[in-house]
């Protein structure tokens, strides 16, 4: 970061606790604890599942794998078209209010998750068809994906704004821990007890998230003086949930075919729900300017730190996905990969996780010390450097594993580190919308990975035959995988949103705050006149 001589201090933005706010310690340690307890609570969930798709597949009498995507699908589902509009509700009613209502409807929809098919067969469905009504209730755990957002915007409130990437950043370390558990963990006990028992074990602690949720964190003592868009997250969330839509299917369904399904004799298809989705965000685009309380904030969306903020998003997103698809394929395949077992690719992909729990509270204290942007800048290096060592180095287990922890590092720290800029760049009254788009266009990347992963996967193949006993019969059964190549042009693909997520976060306006919590603007962007007194007083380095 350039050094630059010092300037006048202006009041830290609204986005913070301000300056003169009474904040109490002990209630914000108090406060992260239990945020990153349910942080820990909800990657575990959800990384465990996992682990188990294919034990989905058996237990539900051999679905389509189609079917089965959705399970992780419907989640992703109704996580990205709730997840801003929770957050602007977090911003007009209470963001402790909310994250309540987010947290019990999540803990309710976990506890019947595991229960799926007892209720199935009690309801006299059959095994077969009991899987819609898992994919049901893992829709309705989507909505838990609006807690993050949540819990980032009221650590703003809590800490004073030196001390809150500190926080993001032990925060960001138990996503990682849960990721770690979720993996190895999930892996363990749904191979050694069966799928329903990684439920069945989550669900005491998801209660008891909620108790200490009522019982010790306090309501945000901001509010957004507006009413709810209706019309506004209506055209969102549907210009949101086509889209998704067409992305999960476009694999199965084909990206071109217009009739892969029907209902009540109407035939549609993936191009169907693509034009849907151009024509809910040019409704929205046209409604949202003329609305009274607009849910996103055009003007505010589109200034420089949080526009850059968003597009690393997109990119270090999409970037983990390509990643995660390319080593846990590789892993698991024979011939072109490793041939490992669930439990051992699992165990594989540990040091991982935990890297990233240890980097992740170094990270946040940086951060406060330095600003954003270095850290920002360091995240997509350390991406593409990853991305790079994976393309070369990817045929033993030790390497494997061994490059993968760069590229995972970089990522969380882009993640910290753009956080941090939303959380500090946003009024106090908008932070839980903010938080939200950011979260909305992390998860938009984190669709597209698997997307791009399959399209580039699909580009070169190779053959081998399996050896296969049948009615005590051996036989050779043509098998076609990946090529090699193919997992390579993958891993340089995120690579390449690594150089590009370097190059946008060198437009960011750096900034960093004193001990006294004054955010301090050490030279002027050149890009437009000084901020205004209530507003963020940048550094550019």
């Amino acid at each position: 970061m350039a050094s630059a001589e010092r300037a006048p201090k202006l009041p830290a933005p609204a986005g913070p606790a301000a300056v003169g706010d009474r904040l109490d310690p002990a209630r914000a340690r108090l406060v992260l604890l239990i945020l990153s307890g349910a942080a820990l609570m909800v990657t575990y969930v959800e990384t465990m599942v996992v682990p188990a798709l294919v034990r989905f597949q058996i237990f539900f009498d051999h679905p389509p794998i189609s079917t089965v995507a959705w399970i992780l699908s419907a989640y992703l589902l109704v996580g990205v078209v709730s997840t801003p509009i929770f957050g602007k509700l977090g911003d007009l009613y209470g963001k402790k209010r909310i994250l309540v209502v987010v947290m019990s409807v999540y803990a309710v929809a976990v506890t019947f998750a595991g229960f799926t098919p007892d209720i199935a067969s009690a309801a006299g469905i059959s095994r077969g068809n009991a899987i819609y009504l898992l994919i049901l209730v893992r829709g309705v755990q989507g909505l838990g994906m609006a807690m993050f957002p949540l819990a980032f915007a009221m650590v703003g409130e809590e800490f004073p704004p030196n001390k809150v990437a500190g926080a993001q950043g032990a925060i960001s370390a138990m996503f990682a821990a849960g990721a770690g558990l979720g993996l190895a963990g999930g892996a363990y006990l749904t191979q050694t007890l069966g799928w329903q028992f990684t439920y069945h074990s989550v669900i005491p602690v998801a209660i008891l998230m909620v108790i200490l949720t009522i019982v010790y964190l306090r309501e945000s003592r901001v509010r957004l003086q507006a009413k709810l868009d209706i019309p506004g997250a209506t055209l969102l969330g549907g210009a949101l949930a086509t889209f998704l839509v067409a992305l999960s299917e476009g694999g199965y369904w084909g990206w071109t075919n217009w009739s892969a399904a029907s209902v009540g004799g109407l035939a549609f298809g993936v191009p169907d729900f693509f034009v849907l989705a151009i024509a809910f965000t040019v409704a929205f685009l046209l409604w949202e300017p003329r609305a009274r309380a607009p849910i996103v904030d055009f003007v505010r969306l589109a200034e420089r730190n949080i526009a850059i903020s968003n597009a690393v998003a997109v990119t270090a997103g999409a970037a983990m996905f390509l990643i995660f698809v390319g080593t846990s394929l590789l892993a698991q395949l024979p011939h072109v990969g490793l041939g490992l077992s669930v439990l051992t690719y699992g165990l594989l992909a540990l040091p991982t996780p935990i890297a990233m729990m240890v980097f992740a509270p170094i990270v946040g204290k940086s951060i406060g010390r330095f600003g954003p942007k270095p850290a920002m800048l360091y995240g997509a290096a350390l991406m593409t450097v990853g991305g790079l060592l994976l393309a070369v180095f990817n045929r033993t287990w030790l390497e494997l594993m061994l490059a993968t922890i760069p590229a995972f590092v970089g990522i969380v720290t882009c993640f910290i580190a753009m956080t941090n800029v939303i959380v500090l760049s946003s009024r106090r009254e908008e932070t839980g919308i903010q938080t939200g788009m950011n979260a909305t266009f992390r998860t938009l990347g984190q669709s597209l990975g698997p997307v791009m992963a399959t399209a580039i996967l699909s580009t070169a193949s190779t053959t081998f035959f399996l050896t296969v006993v049948t009615n005590g019969r051996t036989v050779m059964v043509p098998a076609t995988v990946p090529a090699l190549v193919a997992f390579q042009y993958v891993f340089l693909a995120a690579a390449l949103l690594g150089v590009v997520s370097f190059l946008l976060s060198l437009g960011l306006i750096n900034f960093r705050y004193g001990q006294d919590g004054v955010r301090i603007d050490a030279r002027r962007s050149s890009s437009g006149p000084a901020p205004a007194a209530t507003e963020p007083a940048a550094t550019s380095g």
